[in-house]
C-alpha cells in the first residue's frame, strides 16, 4: 500500500510550498483580511507547529526538508520564482526543519483568542510568534512556472530519498493563472513518486468570492467559480490515511475527496497544512 512509510531522520519527508505573490493577493478576502497576509500567517503558524513537533526531550530531530517558493512576475511579465524565506534564511531554496527552528527572521507580538480553563470563555491574549515568511506581492500569477520549478526540486530530492514518504506540494493562491492551463502541469507533478507512492499536490484557494468555505469536497462541479474548479482538478485525491486523520479531527470528508480547501478559516488552514505531518503520529516518529 502507498503512503505508509514512517517519517524519520533516515526517511525524511519533503514539503514544498508554492506561495502566490502576485498583485491580486493584495486584495481582501471575503472576510476582510488581505489574501497575502492570510497566506503568511498560515505558513508561519505551520512552521512553528513543525518546529514544536520536532523538538524532543533528547534533542531536535530533523524529520523534514522544506522548500518555500514565492511566485510572481517582473515589470516585463517574466515569471519570477524563488525562495520566499526572509531573515537569515533569505535566498535558501531547501532548508531543514532545524534551520527553520534556529533562524526566524524576527519575533512579532500577536493577539490570539484562548479559552479560559475554568469558564471556557474566549479571552484575548498576547503572544510572541516567530516570522519566516512575509506578505509580498508583484505582477502576475505564473502557476505553471512554479509547478515546473517544484518538479525540478522533486526530481533531485527523490533521486536521494527514493524510499521516503512522497513529497507533499502545497500551493496557496487566489487561483487565476496568468500562464497556460495549469492542470496538465499539475498532472505531470503528481506523476512523480517515491517507492511509497505518488507526489501529493494540495491547493488552498484564497478567494474574494463571498461563498461558504469548505475543505475535502469530492465533486468539482460544485465549486463556486471556474478557478476553484480548476484548483480542484489540479489537486491529488486524499489518501485514505489522511481521510482518517481528518475525520478523527471532526472534519467532513466527502467520498473521492481531493486535497483542496476554499477560504478556510485560519484554524482549518493550519489543520489542513498539518495533515501531511500527522500521517504518522509524532510520538512514533523515530
Amino acid at each position: 500500500m502507498a503512503y505508509q512509510q514512517a517519517i524519520s531522520r533516515e526517511f525524511k519527508a519533503l514539503f514544498i510550498f508554492l506561495l502566490d505573490q502576485s498583485m491580486s493577493m493584495e486584495e481582501p478576502l471575503a472576510g476582510g483580511e488581505r489574501k497575502c497576509d492570510e497566506l503568511a500567517t498560515a505558513v508561519n503558524a505551520w512552521l512553528q507547529n513543525m518546529v514544536i513537533a520536532c523538538s524532543k526531550a533528547e534533542g531536535f530531530k530533523d524529520y523534514f526538508d522544506i522548500v518555500i517558493l514565492g511566485y510572481g512576475t517582473d515589470e516585463d511579465a517574466v515569471p519570477v520564482i524563488g525562495p520566499a524565506l526572509v531573515g537569515p534564511l533569505d535566498g535558501r531554496e531547501m532548508v531543514s526543519i532545524s534551520d527553520i527552528a534556529n533562524n526566524p527572521a524576527r519575533m512579532e507580538q500577536v493577539t490570539v483568542m484562548m479559552p479560559d480553563d475554568e469558564t471556557g470563555e474566549l479571552l484575548s491574549m498576547e503572544q510572541q510568534r516567530p516570522v519566516w515568511v512575509e506578505a509580498r506581492v508583484a505582477g502576475g500569477t505564473p502557476i505553471c512556472s512554479a509547478i515546473v520549478k517544484a518538479c525540478e526540486i522533486i526530481d533531485r530530492w527523490t533521486a536521494e530519498h527514493g524510499n521516503s514518504y512522497p513529497p507533499i506540494v502545497i500551493n496557496i493562491t487566489d487561483g487565476e493563472s496568468t500562464e497556460a492551463d495549469p492542470i496538465p502541469y499539475a498532472e505531470t507533478l503528481r506523476e512523480r513518486c517515491t517507492n511509497d507512492g505518488n507526489v501529493l499536490f494540495f491547493n488552498l484557494h484564497l478567494s474574494s468570492t463571498p461563498a461558504d468555505s469548505f475543505m475535502f469536497r469530492g465533486n468539482g462541479e460544485l465549486m463556486p467559480d471556474q478557478f476553484a474548479k480548476q484548483l480542484f482538478e489540479m489537486s491529488s485525491p486524499l489518501p485514505e490515511s489522511m481521510v482518517k486523520i481528518a475525520q478523527a479531527r471532526g472534519m467532513e470528508v466527502e467520498p473521492n475527496a481531493r486535497g483542496m480547501a476554499y477560504n478556510a478559516s485560519m484554524v482549518d488552514l493550519i489543520n489542513f497544512l498539518d495533515m501531511g505531518t500527522r500521517v504518522v503520529d509524532p510520538k512514533s516518529l523515530r
